[in-house]
């Protein structure tokens, strides 16, 4: 690595680190507006109230790693410059959420899919192929490319903030699929992506040395936006700058993310017939974390324990999409194949944690 990127990786973690610090230790004072206060929501698995605005953490932190580029004249921060710029509608609904609880579900949604627009058109990060067949020829509308990019991009930022409901699990998902997306980079010799993801695990391991295990602060709205929009638009970008990467390898990375959403929409929708937003305890974390936590015939494991251990369990599948993904980087029907088993592994591993199981949703109706 280059001194530049050493030294800006540097002040991105120390910053993360530091802002988080401090929201910690003065919750009391901003704790009224911060504090993640909702401990009867349907689902939420922490006791006591936490600060949720962990994302300031994050998006601090890359302007610093921003001020330094410039500072030293590289040449990642330009590009870094334009994505923050494009976050900026979905950060501050998620933001703004954190603090009030008064942004609704769809401005969110419509931020999240104006921020992947700006990405577009501030920094050229549109797809252009899937790797499909037919499908691609359809990809070379540029109206229907523009809007199936949005759709994407608002996707994958949503997603992050779904899996978010685990001590580290968001996070640590987050630095995982980026690194993942940092070797496909590296294996094409795009230094400029590679960056741009190791920006994004530094911004973010500052943050988890107070999330994991213990969740001393959480993402937030706004700290998961911001982070599934960051891996989202460096996964367009490698694709956008490299042909030769295969979109299902990349989807692959993305998989337990991309998984979940889709999956949840399913049950929800078609299995137990309610709306797709409402809140529950059917997600696949949650059914790991009480099967650890309530697991064999022993006494209950405290709380901080079982969400540790249920992100690593999460973590491990994650980690073996990233392998899988950088081995069939350029193989379309390898990574294809490889897609489509891990979504088959992580449906029949949801059946069997729900089998006899009931998820009761916000409102008290109950899911099977």
């Amino acid at each position: 690595m280059t001194s530049t990127l050493i030294w800006a990786i540097t002040a991105i973690l120390g910053t993360s680190f530091l802002v988080c610090a401090v929201l910690v230790l003065t919750q009391r004072w901003h704790g009224r507006l911060s504090l993640d206060s909702d401990l009867g929501g349907i689902q939420k698995l922490h006791a006591t109230p936490v600060p949720r605005v962990g994302g300031l953490g994050l998006i601090i932190s890359l302007l610093i790693g921003i001020a330094v580029g410039h500072q030293l004249q590289g040449q990642t921060y330009q590009t870094a410059v334009l994505l923050l710029l494009a976050a900026l509608p979905v950060f501050a609904a998620g933001i703004l959420e954190d603090l009030t609880k008064k942004v609704s579900v769809r401005a969110r949604l419509l931020a999240s899919f104006a921020s992947a627009a700006l990405a577009i058109v501030l920094a050229d990060a549109q797809l252009t192929r899937l790797d499909t067949p037919l499908v691609d020829d359809l990809m070379m509308l540029a109206p229907l490319a523009f809007v199936f990019t949005c759709f994407a991009v608002g996707g994958m930022t949503n997603a992050v903030n779904i899996i978010d409901g685990l001590n580290g699990l968001a996070s640590g998902t987050v630095v995982i699929i980026l690194a993942g997306l940092a070797a496909m980079a590296w294996q094409t010799n795009d230094m400029l992506v590679m960056k741009l993801c190791l920006w994004g695990i530094a911004a973010m391991l500052g943050f988890m040395a107070f999330n994991f295990p213990f969740g001393r602060i959480f993402l937030g709205d706004g700290g998961a936006y911001l982070a599934g929009f960051w891996v989202a638009s460096c996964a367009v970008l490698l694709l956008n700058r490299n042909p030769d990467v295969s979109t299902w390898a990349v989807l692959l990375s993305a998989l337990y993310p991309v998984w979940e959403t889709v999956y949840s929409m399913y049950r929800r929708r078609v299995v137990s017939r309610v709306q797709t937003g409402l809140p529950d305890q059917g997600h696949l974390h949650h059914l790991v974390y009480k099967t650890i936590r309530q697991g064999g015939h022993v006494p209950a494991r405290p709380a901080w324990l079982a969400h540790g251990a249920a992100s690593l369990v999460l973590w491990s599948m994650v980690l073996a999409c990233q392998l899988a993904a950088v081995y069939y980087a350029h193989s379309h029907m390898a990574a294809m194949l490889a897609a489509v088993a891990g979504a088959a592994v992580l449906t029949l591993l949801h059946h069997g944690l729900s089998s006899g199981n009931r998820t009761v949703v916000l409102g008290g109706k109950v899911a099977n």
